[in-house]
């Protein structure tokens, strides 16, 4: 235990000296040109889109449709040269009056994908298409597989539970300087569902990120792509670290006396390295390595997954070995011990530091799944604990080992559902996501009639249109017309609003809205030199 606790620490030093990212675990598309719901005199040449972290980009993430849902012909997407954040696609026909949907899908740095879909408008026709549901059918055709996701999640919940039973069982033996066939077996046996498991996940992901099907798993050009990223290289070197320990393994076999083996220094020190590296492939194929601080984060989520995996997986090497050895239960039970602590203070880090604070827990899928996982670790404490008190009485007690048969039971099933949840999260962003909540209305005052698109309704900068209608629907051009919005804080001034003239009676503004809230945006405008027409919404800002 000494000389893990050491490899453990020379991991850490190892993490904390690579570089400081400032990524934010999820690539989210933060501006585009076309802007979404924009309306444009003429087609645009490219799609430009910038994202908050480095992306990987394949032939189709960055497809165009027309109104009807049809693909529009472009160039594939690259990411640009000066700006790893960039995509952009060009190559575009000359596009007809109408609506268009951008559809896009990316792989953040982490592995994880991130795709979306937005319409512009070419001409100032005003389209009565459906923008909603043009943008569902679009990305509804450029789904993967459902049963993609649902293989990627199993991978992970067996590659977790595969590291916890090799990371008990190889600490029981070490130990106990002997090597017990069950354990040995189920050691063994755990190395090569890891094994599958991570190459399962790896020949997944391709296709996943590129919304193709099963059958895409061995297209070898979708291994390029995986390799590329973070999660894919981490997987392949954890396909080599595993390889090295089922050498070491297999240099323990119990068919004759291993104890010296077993107790020498280079076995135990090759096999914490080994099994410390396998550990490091998981963070670093996480949120944590496209954090802000990533070496930290890295290494912090290191030492959690470390003692949870020797908590857990030392519960079940001890169910399987036998709790009726003498000395194993006691040197379990000190492992539980110092492991819970440790994994508190070590998760309660990890999810302040990714989530942005406790408190916000609540507002995303991640946050949610954190505090189930919180409420089966307490569970399996709780049990812990009570097992604990029993493993103080006789050994001989029949009636004693039953119970506590039945309690490490029930804490393996929770453990199984701690692992379910981890592998549920590592597919989630641990930030709530800001929705789009493009604000749409049309005003009547007086003889005018303004049709109002605020874009995209968030905090941040904003596209306001307006287009003007007069009376009995003439193309009568205004003289005139100002907008500004009003801060949901009425002692706040309120915003001017530069404004542009995109076409006859269409007006085009920008301004930075930097609170959520209610606002109030405020038209004035004059159909002559003479008259004026005060137009006023309610615009909900989402934070």
């Amino acid at each position: 235990m000494k000389l893990l606790r050491r490899a453990l620490a020379l991991s850490a030093l190892v993490w904390l000296g690579t570089g400081i990212g400032s990524a934010s675990a999820h690539a989210d598309l933060d501006s585009s040109d076309p802007a979404p719901s924009s309306v444009l005199a003429e087609g645009p040449t490219e799609i430009f889109l910038d994202f908050s972290e480095p992306v990987t980009t394949s032939s189709d993430s960055i497809e165009l449709f027309d109104q009807d849902g049809r693909p529009v012909a472009i160039d594939a997407a690259k990411v640009s040269a000066s700006d790893v954040t960039v995509v952009v696609a060009d190559g575009l026909p000359e596009l007809n009056d109408g609506l268009y949907v951008v559809a896009w899908r990316v792989v953040s740095a982490d592995g994880h994908v991130a795709e979306g879909a937005y319409t512009f408008e070419v001409g100032a026709g005003g389209a009565t298409i459906d923008a909603g549901g043009l943008v569902s059918t679009v990305l509804s055709q450029r789904e993967a597989q459902s049963g993609l996701g649902l293989g990627i999640a199993v991978s992970r919940f067996l590659a977790y539970l595969a590291l916890a039973l090799v990371a008990g069982g190889v600490t029981l033996m070490a130990a106990e300087r002997r090597v017990a066939p069950r354990v040995w077996s189920v050691t063994v046996w755990s190395l090569g569902i890891l094994t599958v498991a991570t190459l399962g996940h790896f020949a997944l992901q391709g296709p996943y990120s590129h919304g193709a099907d099963w059958a895409d798993a061995f297209d070898s050009t979708l291994w390029s792509s995986v390799l590329d990223t973070r999660l894919g290289a981490a997987l392949i070197v954890r396909f080599a670290i595993v390889a090295g320990l089922a050498v070491v393994l297999m240099g323990v076999v119990p068919t004759v006396d291993r104890s010296r083996r077993l107790a020498s220094t280079w076995w135990r020190s090759v096999t914490a390295l080994l099994g410390t590296a396998t550990v490091i492939t998981f963070a670093a194929a996480g949120h944590p390595s496209a954090s802000h601080l990533a070496g930290l984060s890295v290494a912090v989520d290191a030492v959690h997954l470390t003692v949870v995996s020797l908590w857990i997986g030392g519960l079940l090497a001890v169910l399987i070995g036998g709790i009726d050895e003498p000395g194993r239960l006691a040197r379990f039970s000190r492992v539980a011990t110092w492991s819970a602590p440790i994994a508190l203070a070590t998760g309660v880090w990890q999810v302040h530091h990714l989530a942005g604070g406790l408190a916000a827990l609540g507002e995303s899928a991640w946050g949610r799944s954190i505090l189930v996982k919180v409420a089966l670790a307490i569970g399996a404490v709780t049990l812990g604990a009570v097992a604990r008190t029993l493993i103080g009485r006789p050994t001989g007690d029949e009636p004693t080992r039953r119970a506590l048969r039945r309690i490490m039971t029930v804490e393996v099933v929770i453990a199984l559902a701690v692992f379910a949840t981890t592998a549920n999260l590592v597919a989630e962003p641990p930030r709530a996501t800001t929705r789009v909540a493009v604000f749409e209305t049309t005003i009547a005052q007086g003889s005018l009639i303004a049709d109002v698109t605020v874009t995209p309704g968030v905090v941040g900068s904003n596209e306001i249109h307006v287009v003007i209608t007069p009376s009995g629907g003439t193309l009568q051009r205004m003289s005139s017309l100002t907008m500004r919005m009003i801060q949901p804080d009425p002692s706040l001034p309120p915003l001017t609003i530069p404004v542009a003239e995109a076409g006859p009676n269409h007006y085009v503004g920008n301004v930075a809205l930097l609170s959520e809230g209610t606002w109030t945006l405020e038209i004035l405008a004059q159909p002559d030199p003479s008259t004026s027409v005060r137009l006023t919404t309610e615009v909900p800002v989402a934070g």
